[in-house]
């Protein structure tokens, strides 16, 4: 599967998305005149009025400006609901987002399994938030962009589901993180919010008659009036309701074959997702949802969180879905109960599906499984960059790595220390120097005794496992309050700026951290798909690609030869490349913040080039390989994937 295209064909569903949208609301509004007019000729028998007063311009027109501003208005309500992305969705259905450092087994147990998926498909490990009142057995997805995005649980899924289950389903739900999906989401709930808003003033208008039912007999009329146009309103919000769910659909059932089979390329593993689905298929409560919001949500989850009919189902039917991934199959589920809740739920421990004690370190085996991962090879004295999914290889390795490292991540202020000790000099007078500017939020206090620990820690670790352990911190960080935040990136600044110059590094990291923060902290505007060709990027391009080959070489052969190989991968064949002078971070920068904006077919020709630049010799360098994750971040894309031996930084 090539995300790229499916991003691409994810924004094209989004322009088909609107059209059906219109197509409905010019219904809506083409029914609503039909409406007006037969209340009005209905109460005016004694008076007829002829077609012509019935549909006067000035009524239509007016009919016409009302309905479709009420319908923008909901729309753009609901739009400002979800400013905040997929953490305001999660909220909504009732979730509570699970602390990273949380103790509890099965809480523990699928945070390790998200973090696994995360760094395996390239990307930042999302907030968890748990349905804890949900006995369905569902997940989903949500957000704007892998920034912003959230996973979301049922507490069903978590009783009934296994390690290997868990992590199909939430293969599952990174397919539609990485592939456009979800964004195309967020887009189906806000507009099909505006036409199902309609059938909640007709109830309104229904509800209120009710209590007027007091009221003289001379206005008896006015409120048969009121009563019947309430009755309309209420029978043209449920046909925006079937069209909503029309909509939902024609846009849905294919992206949920994609997303099947994208957790099993994630994964390797068709049984894992499958043994889900049967489980779902003869489990007691199925995946059905009690929150109310779930309707408008249904799209979102992996199974139907309502019952609908067949043609109306935003799901493809469980028995087909199971036959894709495993044609064998003997059409026999998975019998299940709900379990009995009379018992604290950290009470029950799920022994069979603990990961054993190599899977402890599971974030990092995902990562050599999935292409963040690093094994030494004592022969070779390089480490290995392997796309494999074995990573039984690196067991040992990643063994050692201190515990402590891996708590100070899952931990608010941990996260905060440790993304602190990331950036500290390792010539011992700026380091002091360092030290001394980081200053603590209101009433709080710095622990530099923690900071110094973690830099000790990560001394002791090649460098290029720096941004994993930074990416694993992202949801404890994300716990931060407003005040701590803008501490936080304070205190970067002031770190980066203490030797007065700012090297590749520092910018990859503060940048990483900026990205995946501020969506939640701050208002800025996310990236557009403004540049559909080429050499519509080819500046912005030229200046990455130089960057990176100075990066990656010290031999201006081979800088040369590294900068060609990039400039035809991508067929930019007159450009030449610019001085160094020029691709400092100054430039770099802001040149990576404009690739972003660029369509996804296009990207991906950027990230190839990118990769073909730093396969030259076929090893790569830490400072190629954090630019490389950094850019892609940036650029809301998935890490390259690259098969090449990572030299060791010393």
């Amino acid at each position: 599967m090539n995300f790229f295209q499916q991003q691409e064909l994810a924004r094209r569903n989004s322009k088909y998305l609107l059209l059906l949208f219109i197509v409905a609301v010019l219904l809506i509004i083409g029914l609503s005149n039909l409406l007006i007019a037969a209340t009005l000729w209905f109460f005016n028998q004694q008076a007829p009025l002829s077609l012509q007063q019935l549909f006067s311009t000035s009524q239509v027109l007016v009919v016409s400006l009302l309905m479709s501003g009420v319908i923008g208005c909901a729309i753009a309500y609901k739009w400002y609901q979800l400013r905040d992305g997929g953490r305001r969705l999660a909220e909504s259905l009732g979730g509570q987002v699970l602390m990273p450092n949380t103790e509890q087994a099965e809480q523990r147990q699928i945070l390790n399994v998200v973090e696994e998926m995360a760094i395996a498909s390239g990307m930042p490990v999302p907030p968890v938030y748990l349905l804890k009142d949900e006995l369905g057995i569902n997940a989903f997805a949500a957000g704007h962009t892998p920034a912003d995005a959230v996973i979301g649980i049922t507490q069903g899924a978590l009783e009934q589901l296994n390690r290997d289950q868990l992590q199909g389903v939430v293969a599952h739900e990174f397919s539609h993180i990485l592939n456009g999906d979800m964004r195309l989401n967020m887009q189906l709930i806000a507009l099909l919010s505006g036409i199902v808003f309609i059938s909640n003033i007709g109830e309104f208008v229904l509800y209120s008659q009710r209590h007027r039912a007091y009221s003289r007999s001379s206005r008896r009329n006015n409120d048969g009036r009121v009563a019947a146009l309430g009755l309309g309103l209420l029978v043209l919000g449920w046909l925006g309701v079937f069209f909503a769910n029309m909509i939902k659909a024609a846009i849905s059932r294919q992206r949920e074959y994609l997303a099947d089979a994208s957790a099993v390329q994630f994964t390797r593993n068709p049984k894992g997702i499958a043994d889900a689905l049967k489980i779902i298929a003869g489990y007691e409560a199925g995946s059905g949802l009690r929150s109310p919001l779930s309707q408008e949500a249904s799209h979102m989850f992996i199974g139907n969180a309502r019952r609908l009919g067949s043609f109306f189902a935003s799901h493809p039917p469980l028995d087909e879905r199971i036959k894709r991934l495993l044609p064998s199959w003997n059409g026999q589920v998975t019998k299940r109960q709900i379990k009995h809740r009379a018992q604290p739920i950290y009470a029950r421990a799920y022994r069979a599906s603990e990961p054993s004690p190599e899977r402890q370190q599971s974030t990092f085996l995902a990562a050599a499984a999935a292409g963040a991962a690093l094994a030494t090879d004592s022969s070779s004295n390089t480490a290995s960059f392997s796309l494999s999914n074995n990573a039984s290889t690196v067991a040992q390795e990643l063994a050692q790595l201190p515990q402590g490292l891996l708590n100070l991540a899952h931990e608010p202020s941990g996260a905060m220390n440790l993304v602190y000790a990331l950036l500290l000099s390792e010539q011992a007078e700026l380091r002091q120097q360092q030290l001394a500017v980081i200053e603590a939020p209101a009433q709080q206090t710095v622990e530099l005794s923690e900071i110094k620990q973690a830099w000790q820690w990560l001394a002791t670790l090649d460098r290029s496992y720096r941004l994993p352990l930074l990416e694993m911190a992202f949801p404890a960080l994300k716990q931060l309050s407003k005040p701590q935040y803008q501490n936080l990136m304070a205190n970067l600044r002031k770190l980066i700026k203490a030797d007065q110059q700012v090297d590749r590094y520092e910018w990859c990291l503060y940048h990483l951290v900026k990205h995946y923060l501020a969506a939640q902290f701050e208002s800025l505007a996310r990236s557009k798909a403004l540049y559909s060709s080429i050499p519509a990027i080819a500046q912005h391009f030229n200046i990455v690609l130089s960057s990176l080959a100075y990066a990656g070489h010290d031999d201006d052969t081979k800088i040369q030869r590294a900068y060609g190989i990039g400039i035809n991968s991508i067929g930019l064949y007159t450009l030449r490349q610019l001085p160094k002078e020029q691709c400092q971070v100054e430039h770099f920068g802001p040149a990576v913040k404009q690739l972003a904006n660029a369509h996804p077919p296009i990207k991906q020709r950027v990230l190839r080039a990118l990769a073909a630049c730093v396969s030259l010799d076929k090893q790569l360098t830490v400072a190629e390989y954090e630019m490389i994750r950094c850019i892609a971040a940036v650029m809301d894309c998935p890490s390259p994937q690259l098969k090449m031996e990572i030299a060791p930084d010393h």
